[in-house]
């Protein structure tokens, strides 16, 4: 019999080495990303929800309907993706003419205008994300429904949960509010089919992504959550999977043996790549804010406004409610989560010990809101795409609307970048994980 070669070998912690055959095997156990924490659970309920006794990150969302119901929701869903993009969405109605728009005419107004940045940002979040994700849905739930398995599941899986985040509709639903209210004053707006279809359709969206069981259909693939090449070896937890697999695997192959994802004991130059990119976003967010976010033209007389002017004069018409919302979202939002990256740079160079807890919910509220910051950009391209009267009113696009997007992109980039267990490893530096 030949010998092992020295490819097949990994080290142990103590220094001797064995040959590479990871062990996969099956337990109810929990691992946090957020704080890296193993947490053993009697079981693992399908109605409850689970959070971490470390850093309170949830470890398990409690789903307790049947996935078949997920599926008939994704069939829904495209039903009305197709009517909500196809019908009319909007029709605005200034004296003796009118203009009705459909949820692309904004994109293909800003590609007539040559802001290719700007459609694209269009394009990917309010059509090309969410129409793969209904693909996704039907692509794992109806072979789910009839226990068939297809190639590329795990890859369509592993696909839908990182691309949650970029699907914007209930944004664009909000954004829809924002315009109609802004131009209540100057023409009488009317809601299409189309609009009544969209407002359906983000509602199933939603309900859908309540009622997808992920860990369900992880296990429905593989039911192996536990990957290991020796005995009381450490793990690390899979983001995508949430399998959990030892360090002499990752060290190994970097990626996870359930869903193939890429996986690290800490992501590779986190701070590095978050400090750049929020540096990025703090210089583009000045022009974001000092130059006009776009120009409208009435009567002859032509004017521009900011994003704090637009707030302004939401204000000035007493529109208090709606002028919170464009101030939080547009102004508040970016500002807080720049201040709260910078910080948790500065905490994790500096080896702060101290409240480690309330950085680690700080982390996960960059997260959450950082997306609804685009939807200054979505009420721009609606206006543009219904405000086009010639001499009466129209509506253009300015330079500011792009640096504000792309702050936004950045941020939400940066979020992903920053490993939230570097917060937790100066508590002890001998033994991170």
């Amino acid at each position: 019999m030949s010998e092992p070669s020295s490819s097949n070998l990994v080290q142990k912690a103590d220094g001797e080495f064995c040959e590479y055959e990871p062990n996969a095997e099956q337990r109810d156990w929990l691992l946090c990303n957020q704080c890296g924490e193993l947490q053993k659970v009697v079981a693992i309920s399908t109605e409850n929800e689970m959070c971490c006794f470390n850093c309170d990150a949830v470890l398990h969302h409690g789903q307790p309907k049947k996935l078949e119901l997920a599926s008939a929701l994704a069939l829904t869903a495209l039903i009305l993706f197709i009517l909500s993009n196809w019908l009319p969405f909007l029709t605005l109605e200034v004296g003796a003419q009118s203009q009705t728009a459909t949820i692309m005419d904004g994109f293909w107004a800003l590609l007539d205008r040559k802001q290719w940045v700007l459609a694209g940002m269009v394009i990917t979040t309010i059509f090309i994300f969410p129409l793969l994700e209904i693909f996704a849905f039907l692509y794992l739930l109806i072979p789910y429904s009839y226990n068939k398995r297809l190639p590329g599941q795990a890859i369509t899986l592993r696909w839908l949960v990182r691309a949650q985040t970029w699907s914007m509709l209930e944004i664009f639903m909000l954004s829809v509010v924002v315009a109609s209210v802004k131009l209540a004053d100057m023409a009488v707006i009317h809601l299409e089919i189309g609009a009544f279809a969209f407002f359906a359709l983000v509602a199933v969206l939603i309900l859908a992504f309540m009622k997808l069981n992920r860990r369900r259909l992880w296990i429905w693939m593989n039911p192996n959550n536990y990957f290991t090449v020796y005995e009381n070896e450490i793990v690390y937890d899979c983001e995508i999977c949430k399998a959990m697999v030892g360090v002499s695997i990752i060290e190994k192959e970097h990626q996870c043996p359930r869903c193939k994802s890429e996986i690290h004991k800490r992501i590779p130059f986190s701070l590095q790549k978050t400090t750049a990119l929020v540096i990025a976003s703090i210089i583009l967010y000045i022009p974001a804010n000092l130059l006009p976010i776009m120009t409208y033209s009435s009567l002859g007389e032509t004017g521009t406004d900011t994003i704090f002017s637009g707030v302004v004069e939401l204000l000035a018409e007493g529109l208090w409610f709606i002028a919170l919302v464009v101030f939080t979202a547009s102004i508040i939002v970016p500002i807080a989560k720049l201040v709260i990256l910078i910080y948790l740079i500065w905490s994790v160079h500096i080896g702060m010990r101290r409240g480690v807890k309330h950085r680690a919910f700080l982390y996960r509220l960059t997260e959450m809101i950082g997306r609804w910051s685009m939807m200054d950009v979505f009420v721009v391209t609606l206006l543009v795409s219904l405000v086009q009267f010639g001499f009466v009113y129209t509506v253009e696009p300015e330079g500011a609307l792009i640096a504000f997007g792309a702050v936004v992109i950045l941020t939400m980039v940066a979020a992903e970048t920053f490993d939230p267990r570097l917060l937790w490893d100066v508590l002890d530096e001998k033994n991170p994980q």
